[in-house]
């Protein structure tokens, strides 16, 4: 009994306090708590992690032919030859000789790639797996961020191709601009002064660790198809970046004493170990994006994640609200609303309104311009009474339209609401309640 009056208790503070007056740093810990509960939901019901270990399956088929691009364009930068070291250093926590040992194998299979061998059949099998692994990590950034819509193809293969040959290219830049700064004789001399010099130091430590939380927060700003808050992706890249640093020391310490392993799976323990070191990097690079997500949406975690219902006469309200607000900017010359244009308009979470906009694309009122909306339809003649019926026989798709029922009473009731609808509104367009709610008389 204890326990349940302590959770309780627990809940009651935690989701149904209003803290929004409460000082900063109080309102930052409750957030922290409850996005920490929250991801740990995420992590019980198990989406998180099948989705690494569907990005692990696929890794493993596309890692070749990624590093083959990346080596490709590192050769016209004339640093190619820095490709082996990173890649050992990103295989370190394996062991010293399990990364020298994978390297060594991956760096072989990308110089023995010929496309005249591979023919086309095999070039097209691994084109497939890159684009496939592009599409699993927008899946899986979607689906952390409850997005419906993902990017065209065109946009998906320009967003990812510059991570994959941009981001290694600057990473490696950024480092080998590092060494050359710290073997000036400028930076020795400085090195050489006490206080200075020790803070030299630290910030050279710190270096990879910075160039991580950088690589995170890029990935968690790009690869979701929404705007994504700087704070937010920065929050996400921290917490992974802590979250990666601490795994990689943890799993170099077992990795180094689990020579069991080496005993029973001989050379297919290196093969293992690596597996299992690409599973927790992917879910980490997930429990990130969920983190990211839910420190944007704060509004959301102060309900604890509870589903809102609209009832028809709210849908129906917001609904014509929306084609309004859309109306407004187009009449105006002003730019097409985003999502969170309109959901910041009208005091709603995101995928509340998301549910709203999915339902006037679904019947035509809508249409999706990029990541904003515009009118399907023209306002000068398409009548409110045509709005109200295309909401009121909407369908979703997924549904199933059990068979009529046959009731001359309720058609003739039905008939006399339609009719009296129809009087009420005579011909009201909705360029006209655009129109009315920008010069109200």
């Amino acid at each position: 009994m204890a326990e349940t009056g302590l959770a309780e208790k627990l809940h009651a503070t935690l989701w149904e306090r209003d803290w929004r007056s409460a000082p900063i740093w109080q309102r930052a810990g409750i957030d922290a708590v409850r996005i920490a509960i929250l991801v740990g939901r995420d992590l019980s019901q198990g989406d998180l992690s099948m989705r690494a270990m569907s990005l692990v399956y696929t890794t493993l088929l596309s890692i070749v032919p990624l590093l083959a691009l990346s080596f490709s364009v590192l050769k016209g930068f004339g640093v190619q030859n820095r490709l082996d070291e990173t890649l050992q250093a990103a295989l370190a926590p394996l062991g010293s000789d399990k990364a020298q040992q994978l390297t060594e194998s991956l760096i072989g299979f990308v110089n023995n790639m010929n496309v005249g061998v591979l023919g086309t059949v095999g070039l097209g099998f691994l084109l497939f797996t890159v684009i496939s692994l592009t599409q699993k990590i927008e899946a899986a950034f979607n689906q952390a961020w409850r997005i419906n819509t993902p990017r065209s193809f065109g946009e998906r293969f320009t967003t990812f191709l510059s991570a994959i040959t941009v981001g290694p290219l600057l990473v490696l830049s950024a480092i080998a601009a590092t060494g050359s700064v710290m073997n000036t004789s400028v930076m020795t001399y400085l090195r050489d002064m006490a206080l200075l010099g020790e803070a030299i130091d630290l910030a050279i430590r710190l270096l990879p660790f910075v160039l991580i939380i950088s690589a995170f927060t890029f990935l968690y700003a790009a690869i979701p198809n929404t705007r994504v808050k700087v704070s937010a992706a920065l929050t996400g890249g921290i917490v992974s970046g802590v979250l990666w640093e601490s795994l990689s020391l943890g799993f170099a310490a077992y990795a180094s004493g689990a020579s069991n392993y080496q005993l029973v799976y001989a050379t297919f323990a290196t093969a293992i170990f690596f597996m299992i070191w690409l599973y927790l990097n992917w879910l980490i690079l997930l429990i990130g994006a969920s983190i990211c997500y839910y420190r944007q949406h704060s509004e959301l975690v102060a309900t604890g994640l509870k589903e809102v219902a609209f009832s028809p006469v709210q849908l129906r309200r917001y609904s014509l609200s929306v084609l309004t607000s859309v109306g407004h900017r187009f009449y105006n010359s002003e730019p097409a609303a985003t999502l969170e244009d309109l959901a910041a308009e009208h005091g709603v979470h995101g995928n509340v309104m998301q549910r709203c906009i999915d339902e006037l694309v679904e019947v035509g009122l809508l249409a999706p311009s990029g990541a904003t909306y515009v009118p399907a339809v023209p306002y000068d003649t398409t009548t409110l009474v045509d709005v109200l019926t295309r909401l009121e026989n909407y369908q979703p798709p997924e549904s199933h339209n059990p068979p009529g029922l046959t009731d001359k009473e309720l058609d003739s009731l039905e008939n006399t609401l339609a009719e009296a609808r129809s009087n009420a509104l005579a011909d009201l367009t909705l360029k006209q309640l655009v129109e009315d709610t920008l010069d109200p008389r």
